[in-house]
């Protein structure tokens, strides 16, 4: 294994329901996939925390990545993982990645997630 990158991101759940709040459907089609959608704002600061540990972990490839190129999946009952798109998809290719890792959490008004890309 040879690491390519890492990231880490912590937000707080409020805000993102202050922004759920605010702008509602427009936030949602903005930074969030169909399928990512929800009116949960500790599961929506959880992907958008996980959306930013990725981009974090890409470090000087980020550009101009779209929050809706980093799409926050689960298969099943089993863990969540990245699906990419677009920009994300073609800077992700630019450091020769293979394997993306992926870790979230929510708790008392946080949300955390982390990020290892591995070659």
């Amino acid at each position: 294994m040879s690491l390519t990158g890492t990231g880490i991101d912590i937000v707080e759940v409020d805000r993102i329901g202050h922004l759920l709040a605010r702008h509602g459907r427009r936030f949602l089609e903005r930074c969030f996939r169909p399928g990512e959608t929800t009116s949960d704002p500790e599961s929506l600061a959880a992907r958008w925390a996980a959306k930013e540990a990725f981009l974090k972990a890409l470090g000087g490839y980020v550009g101009n990545i779209p929050y809706r190129d980093i799409e926050v999946v689960r298969s099943g009952e089993g863990p969540v993982s990245l699906k990419l798109h677009g920009r994300a998809l073609t800077a992700l290719e630019r450091t020769g990645t293979t394997r993306i890792h992926l870790a979230v959490s929510h708790e008392r008004g946080h949300a955390v997630a982390s990020v290892i890309l591995e070659e």
